[in-house]
């Protein structure tokens, strides 16, 4: 396995395609700097690779396909049981490639000292360049101050979301699920009235998901609303019971259309009769009249002037 330094020098002269290399290098970010490797305590979770990349999901995939297919990248999957019971995640290794590490020469063209190094005399090279150092800690912004950020190692919680400060565009992927449009600020709190909604419908299952979930289902009822969410859970069937939410996440409610903003039509029983015409032939109640055709013969049919069904009438 190579060090850390030795991955993202042969990264830097791969010729993979930009995101996949900022992908790759961002993995580097937990390994080792000496052996490589990154300890299961520092595995980074996806939700975290999707913040600090800024990539959005079908992107992340994609690129991660490359890296793994290419042999920069190894992901260890863990079972489906141990990721739902017990939070397992992906483990990741990095590697470099057969014939991908390059010669000693080629370190030597492409990381030549610059003229500052050549005037300098063997005892000022040991001692660390200013210009290269990363300021001391006084520099940094202390607690309290303009710019101050902690600073986050090791691995992140699967469930929680960081609020982004980038601007998101609308999703090229799988719809919902690409992960790519503006994030809910706390997601599970603006689900509160679904949930709810479904209980009351008798619809009692875990909502047990992850945070990319969470932040599916929330634009999926700001977008169709609660009513056509439940109205659809309702209808949904399964060989088994039900009795997770994010099946019905997957089983259709990604593609409800968005809530009509056209009233609901009013119910028969509730609209208001027009006023009566008063003509002989036309009944007050009903609003049916009786027409006479060239045979003779009578029928009922609805009074042109006030039946609430005549053409010119409002819908």
């Amino acid at each position: 396995m190579p060090s850390r330094f030795e991955f993202e020098r042969a990264i830097r002269r791969s010729g993979l395609p930009p995101l996949a290399r900022l992908l790759a290098l961002t993995v580097a970010t937990w390994a080792d700097t000496e052996t490589g490797r990154i300890a299961i305590r520092h595995q980074p979770a996806q939700s975290v690779l999707l913040e600090a990349t800024g990539l959005s999901k079908s992107a992340f995939l994609s690129h991660r396909k490359t890296l793994l297919e290419e042999g920069w990248l190894q992901c260890k999957s863990p079972e489906r049981i141990k990721a739902q019971k017990e939070h397992a995640q992906n483990v990741y290794s990095i590697h470099i490639p057969d014939g991908k590490a390059g010669s000693p020469g080629d370190l030597a063209k492409t990381d030549k000292p610059g003229k500052s190094d050549k005037a300098r005399s063997p005892g000022d090279l040991a001692k660390p360049d200013k210009s290269d150092t990363a300021g001391s800690p006084g520099d940094r912004a202390q607690e309290g101050e303009v710019g101050y950020a902690p600073v986050r190692l090791g691995r992140q919680a699967t469930t929680r979301v960081f609020p982004s400060s980038s601007t998101s565009s609308s999703p090229t992927g799988d719809g919902e699920q690409a992960g790519n449009e503006e994030r809910i600020p706390d997601a599970f709190a603006y689900c509160q009235p679904l949930i709810k909604a479904m209980t009351d419908a008798g619809l009692v299952v875990s909502w047990q998901m992850t945070a990319d979930d969470w932040q599916c289902v929330a634009r999926i009822q700001q977008r169709a609303g609660v009513d056509q969410m439940v109205k659809f859970a309702l209808g949904a069937k399964s060989r088994s019971p039900i009795r997770f939410a994010k099946f019905y996440l997957r089983a259709g409610w990604l593609g409800l259309p968005p809530k009509s903003t056209k009233p609901a039509p009013q119910p028969k029983h509730l609209r208001v009769l027009p006023d009566w015409c008063k003509d002989p032939d036309c009944d007050e109640i009903t609003r049916m009249r009786q027409v006479e055709d060239a045979n003779g013969l009578r029928s009922l049919r609805p009074c042109p002037e006030c039946h609430p069904n005549r053409k010119d009438s409002a819908a």
